[in-house]
């Protein structure tokens, strides 16, 4: 079977926690053959680098990875993430942004410790790993694919029940959406692709909960990984600029904010989508 991603260099940011996103497109990544920069600062219950045991897995599976343990909150850890995937493995033409934090509390109560600590991520991250990338991208002269993670929660009341509220989280998500829309436009010339992914997925972030007496779960982020694997091959260049909602076997291509809701488009599945399922309706997805 050939590999999607054979002769890629990707580099996914967040992406080693125990039940999460960006772990999961590491893997399917590396599987599709992409050389992976497992990138993430957290650490396990024993303080190894949660990017290590990653990493680990990946090369068990005969694939290539390192580890990155630079956070994405400063412009210096941003470039140094880049910095490992050139100095490794030569360039880099897929970034996907995973690298997330959330804190919970009503608005009179949100500290402007956690205010700055989430836009750290979610934006000013965004941007200082993506300014870094498609610097290498555009000298590469090949294209590339940027791939950023926003949420249901920038869409309120998009949050699951019983997450709580977080205006920090809710307004970084949606400045993803402007990000993405803005950067489409611009990279456009060089061929680099910038889409965004609004994942429906149980994570460490987002664990299921108890909520009256009942559970509430959403399925697992091995079913997000192969949209976002998707939207990296070559066969997507076609995509840009798309938001595109998943969770579990649904999938929506958000239409454009100006457009009615009833313009979005819908899919489903009988199980989890393959990547070659979802690279048949690239052209629906347009």
């Amino acid at each position: 079977m050939a590999k999607r991603l054979d002769g890629k260099v990707a580099v996914i940011t967040g992406a080693a926690s125990q039940i999460g996103i960006g772990k999961e497109v590491a893997l399917l990544m590396a599987s599709e053959g992409a050389k992976v920069v497992v990138n993430d600062i957290g650490k396990d219950p024993d303080e190894s680098q949660s990017a290590d045991r990653v990493v680990k897995e990946i090369k068990e599976a005969k694939g290539t990875a390192i580890a990155s343990y630079d956070s994405v909150a400063s412009m210096e850890g941003g470039q140094k993430i880049i910095k490992a995937a050139i100095d490794n493995f030569g360039k880099i033409d897929i970034l996907v942004n995973t690298a997330g934090n959330f804190k919970a509390a009503p608005t009179g109560e949100h500290s402007e410790k956690d205010w700055d600590a989430i836009m750290a991520v979610h934006l000013k991250g965004l941007f200082a790993c993506t300014q870094a990338a498609i610097k290498e991208m555009i000298k590469q002269g090949n294209g590339g694919r940027i791939i950023n993670f926003t949420s249901i929660a920038a869409f309120p009341p998009g949050l699951p029940p019983g997450v709580g509220p977080s205006i920090a989280y809710c307004t970084a998500k949606a400045g993803v959406l402007g990000f993405t829309k803005m950067l489409s436009l611009e990279l456009t010339p060089y061929r680099i692709t910038v889409n965004a992914v609004s994942p429906g997925a149980t994570t460490s972030l987002f664990p299921a909960k108890i909520i009256n007496g009942v559970k509430i779960t959403y399925p697992g982020p091995e079913f997000v990984a192969p949209v976002v694997v998707a939207l990296a091959a070559d066969e997507a260049k076609v995509i840009t600029g798309q938001i595109i909602h998943t969770s579990g076997s649904d999938l929506c291509i958000y239409a454009p904010l100006m457009q009615t809701p009833g313009s979005h488009q819908y899919f489903h599945n009988s199980g989890k989508w393959s990547v070659d399922e979802l690279i048949k309706l690239i052209p629906k997805m347009v």
